[in-house]
């Protein structure tokens, strides 16, 4: 499995960090380039081109504006080879937006996880994140073994949208 990953910010960087001293090879995409320099990996020029490179992409942005701009703008993901990939968006985004965008890239084939996390940076460098993943069961359980990378406790919830859901009602409860 080839992995990508979308988006260095104090936790995007600490799970791509994680995933790499837990043997992961990633290639990676940030918008400010200079912020993958330290990681000691593949640098795509956009996500455009990490698509074509990797056949699973992490994508962890500031918010639901930010994931479709990498997912679905002028040199997003499905600007490259997105048939058969499995996009799986970590970011906190708005329920509607996770359910147009898994709509939207299932018809063009390839799969979207809704999988935000709950933690912070440094139950991250300890693979203490909590994850809630929505989507087709058969790419979870595809999937599972990177998650326990760096996560504690990984839950599925069923269908696109549920996670972020959950995500939000923890929000406001936290």
């Amino acid at each position: 499995m080839s992995v990508g990953f979308i988006g260095l910010g104090s936790l995007g960087k600490t799970i791509a960090k994680r995933l790499i001293d837990q043997g992961v090879p990633l290639v990676v995409w940030n918008r400010t380039k200079e912020k993958a320099l330290d990681l000691g990996v593949e640098i795509a020029q956009s996500p455009a081109e990490l698509s074509k490179r990797v056949n699973t992409i992490f994508v962890m942005v500031f918010d639901s504006q930010a994931s479709e701009e990498v997912i679905f703008g002028k040199e997003g993901l499905v600007q490259g080879d997105i048939k058969g990939k499995t996009i799986i968006d970590m970011t906190t985004n708005h329920y509607r937006y996770v359910e147009l965008a898994y709509q939207e890239l299932k018809k063009l084939g390839a799969y979207y996880l809704d999988a935000p996390v709950l933690g912070s940076v440094i139950p991250a460098q300890k693979g203490e994140l909590t994850i809630l993943v929505a989507g087709e069961k058969e790419k979870f359980e595809e999937h599972k073994g990177l998650f326990e990378k760096f996560c504690r406790a990984i839950y599925y919830v069923g269908e696109v949208g549920n996670a972020t859901k959950l995500k939000l009602i923890n929000n406001i409860v936290l």
